[in-house]
């Protein structure tokens, strides 16, 4: 049988697939081995994108090796691998391309270097010395930050001694009519030394947020209230939040809930921030 001139590089190539294609049984086998990250939610061509982005992606350690070698390799001591690869398959998750996904893995892992927040005068619950520092800008009528507060507190109950949480008041005033409010209460219980009584009785009635509001919480508590009224509507108070607002700003906080852990930027859902953590 004689073949057409080029019919035999046409039927290679259909038998062997796109030249230069990587191999991403191994990876993909690993992953599948990993039940946290579930490989059985995605469809066979994001699991493919996947494998692929890992087989490119930098290791999250020192080195010049990719996070597949990692973690195909037994005698690896790069504990982030598997970390990073969750992140990548929820960012994909998430609808980002493979090339965001790339860029996101380098921002979290290699380029991140921590910002230095301004931590003067915010309320601080954990021992000054914690090795893992946890900032959060946060609005009370955000319902997610409501979540992400108890997901802190969570946090912070497991290590008591290796975490502390501070909070920085950012109520976005476009959306929550009360949350300018509502911080500036809580900063004047702060002043008599109930910030995170009045912080976790606020989160849990988001609904009912205001002045009448504010007056039970800081009976309850036992605060002055002469006091506590006179320093909520002060403008010390409304000073306190615009500072942390700005500082909010100059590390590039847009919205809320925004967590910085020791300096860098939390970029993922606040459901995750324990495994996080742990890579910290």
């Amino acid at each position: 049988m004689k073949l057409l001139p080029g019919l035999g590089i046409l039927l290679s190539l259909a038998a062997c697939g796109p030249a230069g294609a990587p191999d991403t049984t191994a990876i993909r086998a690993k992953l599948s081995a990993d039940e946290q990250l579930d490989l059985a939610r995605f469809t066979p061509e994001e699991s493919e994108t996947l494998a692929r982005i890992l087989l490119r992606a930098a290791t999250p350690c020192d080195g010049v090796r990719t996070v597949a070698e990692e973690l195909l390799d037994p005698a690896s001591t790069c504990t982030r691998a598997q970390g990073a690869a969750r992140f990548a398959a929820r960012r994909l998750i998430d609808g980002y391309s493979a090339d965001e996904i790339e860029t996101q893995l380098l921002q979290r892992y290699r380029e991140t270097e921590p910002l230095t927040i301004d931590l003067d005068d915010s309320p601080v619950l954990g021992p000054p010395d914690a090795p893992l520092t946890i900032v959060i800008f946060s609005d009370f009528e955000c319902p997610i930050c409501a979540a992400a507060a108890e997901r802190l507190h969570a946090v912070r109950e497991r290590s008591p001694e290796r975490v502390r949480i501070v909070f920085k008041h950012f109520p976005i005033d476009q959306l929550h009519a009360m949350a300018m409010s509502a911080a500036r209460a809580a900063i004047a219980a702060g002043n008599q030394g109930k910030f995170w009584e009045f912080h976790d009785a606020l989160f849990a009635d988001q609904e009912s947020i205001g002045p009448g509001l504010y007056v039970r919480i800081a009976t309850a508590l036992g605060l002055d209230l002469d006091r506590f009224e006179a320093e909520r509507i002060s403008e010390a108070s409304a000073d306190r939040v615009r500072s942390d607002r700005a500082e909010g700003v100059r590390l590039g906080v847009e919205g809320t809930p925004a967590i910085f852990v020791n300096g860098r930027r939390f970029q993922d859902s606040v459901q995750y921030l324990e495994e996080w953590i742990e890579e910290e």
